[in-house]
């Protein structure tokens, strides 16, 4: 933005505007309070109490989803793999009119402010964790200084967040509390940037796939457990005789001689113990690849739940598949990104570049006519291989195809006057015409 720029805070009317809010309103001090939680499972032996806070929507939650990304490495790469695919993309400021000067002045300008914030590429990324989490917010750290208006962009827990009173629909304005699961007091507009995913009947906090992730991570990591301890587990079974008659206190000694022997490596037992050790040489018909399959399966489900991955995929787990199949799988994997992208760029737009632009250049940049837009390539890119022999076969059918559109869908730059240009190849005998035409004397 030049230095020129007249910075504008009244409206078209002559009244004034809110200015930007310099402060840092979450401090280290909240920050601190908040903390994350890495043992968020510790002594929380029953799923069903943390399922039922996360149906409603409980800021304790995000500890729990933040484990379960962090420790179960099927969700954390599949999450990771969206992040990446959806940051990959291009993105640019767009003008309203490129023939307009005005909306070209406040394209440009948007443009230059967006490249001057501090590591934006990975605000992008904190704010396409919404998705996984439901919402994501991130705190505008607003300076302003007579070249102009900054930002700088901050990501923040979601637990010291709500939208609406503790008994109340949580479908309003954000609110910030000093500790997780406080009140909360209203922030000051244009303040934080708010990505909510799929949000269902107007509640903000969106809908988590971590959520829905939850009981599938579950019963993997228990199945887990299982697994390991049959593979722990000798074939065989221990098998201690007690007396006919015997007592309760002397059937419990006797099974307790039996687990000392399954588990430790060495133990006492009194004399006369009775082992049958046929059991102990017996081969178990199980080989634990029941455990497997099933981890395997909840694996793949996951997967499919955060990349899309439809029946086209069930191939993946039986080792078989087509590439139509892997065709279709992949064109729904771009259609998640398109969307995480749409809700990418209106966060932006609407709650970033729109009050720069009004502060910058007043309440005229915001019209339609004039106004610029963030805008990231919603569609996968292109192969321009395909593309060229696509041209090549067509104009080996007798299609007439224009040079530019050759240029165009190779992504080739047209040789300015007077450049110099690499020879055409040579021709190939198939390139010839059947008939050579003769040569006089």
């Amino acid at each position: 933005m030049s230095a020129k720029t007249q910075l504008s805070f009244i409206d078209n009317a002559g009244n004034p505007l809110a200015t930007p809010d310099q402060r840092e309103l979450v401090t280290r001090q909240i920050l601190w309070i908040s903390g994350l939680n890495a043992q968020a499972f510790s002594g929380a032996q029953n799923p069903s109490t943390i399922y039922r806070l996360m149906v409603d929507g409980s800021p304790s939650v995000f500890p729990y989803y933040r484990e379960v990304e962090e420790k179960d490495t099927a969700i954390a790469s599949a999450i990771e793999t969206r992040k990446i695919l959806a940051r990959a993309r291009d993105a640019k400021v767009q003008g309203a009119d490129p023939d307009n000067g005005e909306a070209k002045r406040y394209a440009e300008g948007l443009a230059e402010f967006l490249e001057a914030i501090p590591n934006f590429r990975q605000a992008r990324r904190e704010l396409l964790a919404a998705p996984a989490y439901g919402y994501k917010v991130l705190e505008i750290l607003w300076s302003v200084a007579p070249e102009g208006i900054r930002a700088k962009l901050i990501g923040r827990p979601q637990e010291i967040f709500r939208f609406g009173r503790l008994t109340e629909p949580q479908i309003g304005e954000l609110l910030l509390s000093s500790f997780p699961g406080g009140e909360g007091a209203p922030v000051p507009a244009s303040k934080f940037i708010v990505a909510t995913h799929q949000p269902r009947d107007g509640d903000r906090r969106g809908l988590p796939l971590l959520r829905r992730l939850f009981w599938p991570s579950w019963f993997k990591r228990n199945v887990l457990r299982l697994h390991l301890g049959f593979l722990e587990k000798g074939n065989g079974t221990v098998v201690v005789k007690y007396n006919p008659g015997a007592s309760d206190t002397e059937k419990d000694k006797a099974l307790a001689a039996a687990r000392a022997i399954a588990l430790e490596l060495a133990t006492a037992v009194p004399e006369g113990f009775a082992l049958v050790t046929e059991a102990l040489q017996t081969t178990r018909t199980r080989d634990a690849n029941d455990f497997r399959a099933l981890f395997d399966y909840f694996d793949m489900e996951m997967t499919r739940l955060i990349l899309g991955q439809t029946l086209s995929t069930r191939g993946q787990e039986q080792g078989v598949g087509t590439q139509a199949l892997g065709a279709v799988h992949q064109a729904l994997l771009w259609e998640y990104i398109a969307d995480d992208l749409a809700d990418e760029e209106e966060a932006w737009n609407e709650q970033l570049c729109a009050p720069w632009l009004l502060w910058t250049y007043g309440p005229r940049a915001l019209e339609r006519d004039v106004r610029p837009y963030w805008r990231v390539a919603k569609q996968p890119p292109k192969d321009r291989m395909a593309e060229l022999s696509l041209l090549e076969k067509a104009r080996n059918l007798g299609a007439r195809v224009p040079e530019l559109e050759v240029y165009e869908k190779g992504g080739i730059r047209q040789a300015d006057a007077g450049e110099a240009v690499l020879p055409p190849p040579a021709l190939s005998m198939a390139m010839l015409p059947e008939e050579l035409p003769e040569v006089s004397g």
